[in-house]
């Protein structure tokens, strides 16, 4: 089994994606809030690209039992019912509810690896259950990492490692590319205090946006079990 990771820069060849087992990471916080979503009885998410693309789906679907989510630039799209923290996805807001969802870098990447067989929707909340069900379905592993408008996001990177230590602990043997060796080495700087995430771009910039409870929270591992998984462009 291989496992790699891929920074998200926009089109992903069909060749990369067709063997794999695809686990998309924005832990920053697309989706961290897709899987306490799931986690907290929503019933179905829509990802989608663009804000406009969101408003007519719901505006066709109708407004009884669907939830408009999404961020530009790490705040609430006005109008929209919920933002991106997961905070926003408790039971009360998405139980037994379609979340309709659009954010910045995460629903894009999401969307962007919609024809693999297998796509599962990864974070630190679910670290170790993501791995294992990727091991289980036998394929290729690829972590792709949303990235914040194309660049390369260090808390996507650790995510990414907290994954592929996870993979090892299940997997008989394994081989990694250099990003996810890299990703591995991060995320076990982090483990042991070594590496402080608040001091980098994303992260940093959600903290002046008054969300450091956001990053703080989806950075806490293995909280659920949840695994969601993208089939025909429907979440659940």
């Amino acid at each position: 089994m291989r496992v790699d990771v891929l920074n998200f820069t926009g089109k992903i060849p069909d060749n990369r994606l067709s063997d794999a087992t695809v686990i998309v990471v924005d832990v920053l916080r697309a989706t961290s809030s897709i899987v306490w979503a799931i986690r907290n009885g929503a019933e179905r998410i829509i990802p989608v690209t663009d804000p406009g693309t969101a408003v007519a789906m719901q505006l066709r679907l109708g407004n009884a039992e669907r939830v408009l989510a999404g961020e530009r630039g790490g705040v609430r799209i006005p109008g929209f019912d919920i933002g991106n923290s997961p905070m926003d996805f408790t039971e009360d807001a998405v139980k037994n509810k379609l979340v309709i969802m659009s954010t910045t870098n995460g629903t894009e990447a999401i969307c962007a690896v919609k024809s693999a067989k297998n796509v599962l929707i990864g974070s630190m909340l679910n670290r170790m259950a993501v791995a294992k069900r990727a091991v289980e379905i036998g394929r290729d592993i690829l972590i792709i990492c949303a990235g914040t408008e194309g660049q390369l996001s260090a808390d996507d990177m650790c995510a990414a490692g907290g994954i592929v230590d996870a993979v090892s602990q299940f997997a008989d043997e394994f081989s990694a590319n250099d990003a996810a060796l890299i990703a591995a080495l991060l995320y076990a700087g982090w483990k042991r205090g070594e590496a402080d995430l608040s001091v980098t771009m994303h992260y940093s910039r959600l903290i002046r946006l008054g969300f450091a409870r956001d990053a703080e929270f989806c950075f806490r591992e293995d909280q659920t079990d949840v695994v969601p998984q993208l089939v025909d462009g429907i979440i659940s």
